[in-house]
């Protein structure tokens, strides 16, 4: 999938805040960083805000283990 889909789909998945759908964009962004196509600008800033929702006041790790209860 081109990276730019992912972002959208992420931008998408953050209009609704929920801890699942923080916890999709997180990936889906994560999974944009990681393609080729992406200049390393735009692969930084898919990355930052990656951390940005990993640090939204709760710990990631507790969300990851609880996105199964999904």
């Amino acid at each position: 999938m081109h990276p730019a889909s992912l972002i959208v789909a992420a931008l998408l998945m953050l209009r609704h805040p929920s801890t699942r759908n923080r916890i999709t964009a997180s990936i889906l962004l994560n999974r944009a960083a990681h393609d080729a196509a992406l200049s390393p600008a735009d692969r930084e800033a898919c990355l930052n805000l990656v951390d940005e929702l990993e640090n939204d006041g709760r710990p990631f790790a507790n969300s990851i283990n609880g996105a199964s209860a999904f």
